[in-house]
């Protein structure tokens, strides 16, 4: 390392400053014989280092959704040339920063960081943490969200709330909430507002069926621009598969009726898609 960046270093170290840098990878080091997780983050050409405890403050199995995000960060220690850092006594002295940036109702993007077991997703927003609570996600409950959303996953969300946090043992003052699903409302809405760009009535087309909707013989039926329409399904194909579509069967059919206003329409189921056609034969059959 320079002179003039480990001189620079170590006014940061003195003074408290925040410094901002690039989280490159995660490194597994033996400490005293023990395994630990290592943050090396690239700043001005050169690497420093944060000890997991050092890094974040809830418990979580992978830091890797870090990786390539910008953190924030204080130096605690220059030894040697290795540079030790503090994410979390930095997070306190920025959350005021972030928070005079946004707004709520701000469209914002970050970074999927981490996702809990009840759905919870964790997002790095400009180096500050976020929240998207299950219920902002999609406008269904997502089951085994964790599984499904990887580390590393950029999205875009709304702000929600800005919440401080008085009193709090947290080393951050706000806790700020996005919604994940009011941008897909907002594209919604503009596919319906420009509807007849994307289908008609009478339009033969390919569709998903998503689950079974209130009445009989309804089901909620996802086109590919991911609006729903209610689809019914046609004597024939009632009597062959026994008034009943499992949720992710491939149809295809005809468009009846659109509301644009009311943003709502139905279809006429006409054709299950052969393979899952074939399944729901053997199921009626006993086969399976």
């Amino acid at each position: 390392m320079n002179a003039m960046l480990q001189e620079m270093l170590q006014e940061s170290r003195d003074r408290k400053w925040v410094q901002y840098g690039v989280v490159e990878t995660i490194r597994k080091v033996d400490v005293n014989g023990k395994q630990e997780e290592l943050v090396v983050i690239g700043y001005q050409g050169e690497r420093v280092y944060a000890r997991k405890e050092d890094f974040i403050e809830r418990n979580i199995s992978s830091l890797n959704g870090f990786v390539s995000t910008t953190v924030p960060f204080i130096v605690k220690d220059l030894k040697d040339g290795v540079v030790s850092v503090s994410r979390i006594e930095a997070l306190k002295k920025v959350s005021k920063q972030f928070v005079e940036s946004v707004k709520i109702g701000d469209r914002i993007k970050g970074t999927v960081t981490g996702v809990s077991d009840n759905g919870l997703v964790y997002v790095e927003v400009q180096g500050y943490p976020c929240l998207i609570p299950p219920e902002e996600w999609d406008f269904k409950r997502v089951q085994n969200l964790r599984e499904l959303l990887s580390l590393g996953t950029i999205v875009e969300a709304n702000v929600i709330s800005i919440d401080k946090l008085n009193g709090s043992e947290e080393k951050i003052d706000y806790r700020i909430r996005l919604s994940r699903k009011s941008i897909l409302q907002e594209e919604m809405d503009s596919i319906w507002d420009n509807i007849d760009s994307h289908c008609r009535v009478g339009d033969f087309i390919s569709f998903k069926v998503t689950g079974q909707a209130s009445g009989y013989n309804s089901y909620y039926c996802e086109l590919s621009n991911g609006i729903s329409l209610i689809g019914n399904l046609t004597s024939n194909l009632r009597n062959k598969h026994n008034d009943y579509l499992p949720p992710g069967t491939l149809c295809k059919g005809t468009i009846k009726f659109i509301d644009k206003k009311k943003k709502r329409g139905k279809i006429n189921i006409q054709q299950v898609e052969a393979n899952f056609a074939n399944l729901l034969n053997q199921r009626s059959f006993g086969i399976l």
